[in-house]
């Protein structure tokens, strides 16, 4: 059997803050606070933020948050 590789990148993995909110169990006002922080790697996508999905763990991994 013939395996055919596509060409295309896959879809990276896209977080809404409505599901950053779900993850973190925080309210959306704090969860805009983080999305508008510096050192966040979100993106603007027209009328929302969004997050990719390594960026996100990337972040993760180099803070030490303390709940």
């Amino acid at each position: 059997m013939l395996e055919v590789k596509s060409k295309e990148k896959p879809m990276p993995v896209i977080y809404t803050t409505a599901d950053i909110c779900k993850m973190f169990h925080i309210g959306r006002v704090k969860c805009l606070e983080l999305f508008h922080r510096a050192d966040f790697p979100a993106q603007k996508y027209g009328r929302g933020f969004g997050i990719e999905a390594n960026a996100l763990a990337n972040y993760m991994s180099s803070r030490h948050i303390i709940c």
